[in-house]
């Protein structure tokens, strides 16, 4: 099985997930996946890093048209994006309001 169907088979078995999309020649791509990767380890969200160059079929599954891309799931639905410009504050704070546990989410708290 490929990166791209793994990724897209654990979407919808984990509580939370982030995935990263990049491409070889961002040079930003380079710069911001692992501060994207360390969020995520500090928070305990598993982290998945696609290459839009090796998998060109994700940028029509994932909507993506720009990278570096940050797509933030829960309970297989994207709850958060954000593309070329991270804002690491806000990624964070969506992090951190993530539900830990399987009691039924609130969505509407998550998309404020």
């Amino acid at each position: 099985m490929d990166r791209f169907a793994t990724v897209q088979s654990n979407l919808k078995d984990q509580l939370n997930a982030v995935v990263f999309i990049s491409s070889p020649t961002c040079s930003i791509c380079h710069v911001d996946e692992p501060k994207v990767r360390q969020l995520a380890t500090d928070y305990h969200i598993p982290f998945y890093h696609l290459d839009s160059v090796e998998d060109p079929e994700l940028a029509g599954f994932f909507e993506v048209l720009t990278v570096p891309a940050v797509l933030v799931y829960h309970e297989g639905k994207e709850i958060a994006r954000q593309a070329r410009f991270i804002d690491f504050k806000n990624l964070e704070k969506r992090f951190a309001e993530l539900p830990m546990d399987t009691l039924p989410t609130d969505y509407e708290s998550l998309f404020k």
